[in-house]
């Protein structure tokens, strides 16, 4: 965050200071646990949460905060600046930012690899600009402008992505950050129960292109056909990507390696250049060249990007391949659909093992009248190279009958309602230890970590080596997906 003091933070939000006008600070939080010394604790007001009921934990260490209610008893050397909307104030301070410091904003929207082609575009660039990305996922109404609030003064380029799961959200976040370049993944079907249709989604996913600066740039993936057709009424600059149809930038010679990654060449500007990316899966090809593609737009050079690409590291729970006893654990945990599922179940096919085994749990956000044939459909694609599946969930159900439609057999695939005590953790485990390869996605729609129950589960009935590795890599997830390997 830039330097401010609450006195500039009022003007900048719309509120008025309380105490302390010239104290200054140098970030903004909206979780008191993350309160530092230099700090403004922002109180937001959430579905579930007052961010008002930890204001005293917050100001135990935070410099000051911003309210929408006067609290008592607040020390006379904490700054306070009172607002009508703690989460517009937010916002509105994101907007002063960006229109009052001079770096290059780049935004990021699709339906799957936003948060992997974000991490990839900010180490490319930061071979060469200073470069400040977006934490995590933070990529909805309060994460996008938390991370524009805390871009540091010396900040040349900001990565954020936007996410949305309705209509205007994306034209909210593009338009509070107006980005000078704007990025596309893919578009498929995720978050379709609040839109109906892909051709919905696309709409809603157009709102990034309409905000972009109007000397701006976006970037385009020619592999999917409904990125191509929103881009097409875009006036600005356009470059494009792809691996099976051209692009300005175009992955040829491509050699899948399984878990071990991707050769290929990037034929662009008129050369061909080869390289090796260490992240396994087709997948992330696309979201490197769509990186790669952002890179040169901006005038990162080619010995920059062959740099950033040898640095390039998995986003948390997207792609971490974690050694474990024999075994491999493939994280990539986050917002199961069909088309990143059908991507998994690619790398699953093409890894090298003497068995294999996909663990998949429920899809959600599919529209209550399309998800079970979303499920189904996913189940009859699944490689016959698969030889055992373990479905979790009700919805998972579905796709077991779509596999069994496909040709599995019954002694093939096995189904439990629930992650929850590690029900399905005894049959994956007496499956891996008759050796093989497995692989788990879901989507689940509670509190359950399926990270904490393959921890514990699976080291109930396969003694682990080192359990630190494993106690680091178990994490609370919500809505996630995960593939578990194991060779």
């Amino acid at each position: 965050m830039p330097t401010l003091t609450f006195s500039q933070i009022a003007a900048m939000t719309g509120g008025e200071v309380l105490q302390q006008p010239d104290l200054a600070t140098t970030a903004v939080v909206i979780d008191s646990r993350q309160a530092t010394p230099d700090s403004v604790f922002f109180a937001i007001k959430g579905e579930r949460l007052d961010g008002h009921q930890f204001l005293q934990q917050a100001l135990a260490t935070a410099r000051g905060a911003v309210v929408s209610q006067m609290p008592e008893n607040v020390a006379a050397d904490k700054g306070i600046v009172r607002v009508d909307d703690t989460t517009a104030a937010l916002q509105r301070l994101a907007r002063a930012i960006r229109e009052r410091d001079d770096f290059l904003l780049i935004g990021i929207t699709g339906s799957a690899g936003k948060t992997t082609t974000k991490e990839m575009i900010a180490t490319l660039v930061g071979t060469e600009r200073r470069t400040f990305r977006s934490f995590g996922n933070f990529n909805n109404l309060i994460g996008c402008p938390l991370c524009i609030d805390n871009t540091p003064d010396d900040a040349e380029v900001v990565v954020s992505e936007m996410g949305m799961n309705h209509m205007g959200e994306i034209a909210q976040l593009a338009g509070l950050t107006r980005p000078d370049v704007g990025v596309y993944t893919n578009i498929a079907p995720v978050h379709i129960e609040f839109f109906g249709t892909i051709e919905k989604i696309a709409e809603a996913k157009r709102e990034l292109l309409e905000n972009v600066k109007s000397d701006g740039t976006i970037v385009l993936n020619t592999d999917n056909e409904h990125v191509m057709r929103i881009g097409e009424g875009f006036a600005g600059t356009k470059v494009t990507y792809g691996i099976d149809h051209e692009g300005q930038y175009r992955a040829t010679a491509v050699t899948e390696r399984g878990l071990l990654g991707t050769r290929f060449t990037v034929r662009a500007e008129g050369e061909d250049r080869d390289f090796e990316l260490a992240l396994p899966g087709r997948h992330n090809l696309s979201n490197l060249l769509a990186a790669i593609a952002t890179a040169r737009v901006i005038g990162i050079s080619w010995d920059g990007i062959t740099k950033g690409i040898a640095d390039l590291k998995p986003a948390y729970h997207r792609g971490v391949v974690v050694p474990y006893r024999g075994a491999t654990i493939y994280d990539d945990s986050y917002n199961s659909n069909p088309y990143a599922l059908a991507s998994a179940l690619t790398l699953l096919k093409q890894a090298e093992a003497t068995r294999r085994i996909a663990v998949i749990g429920d899809m959600l956000e599919l529209g209550a009248d399309q998800e079970l044939d979303y499920h189904r459909d996913s189940g009859r694609a699944i490689p016959k190279e698969v030889d055992a599946v373990i479905g979790v969930g009700r919805r998972a159900k579905s796709l077991l009958d779509g596999a069994r439609e496909a040709g599995f057999g019954d002694e093939q695939l096995h189904h439990f309602y629930t992650y929850q005590n590690g029900a399905f953790a005894e049959p994956l485990c007496a499956i891996y230890t008759a050796t093989g390869l497995a692989k788990s996605k879901s989507s689940s729609g509670n509190d359950t970590s399926l990270q904490k129950v393959l921890r514990e589960g699976i080291t109930k009935y396969i003694p682990l080596s080192n359990p630190q590795s494993f106690k680091n890599y178990n994490t609370k997830i919500k809505n996630r997906q995960l593939k578990l390997l194991t060779l």
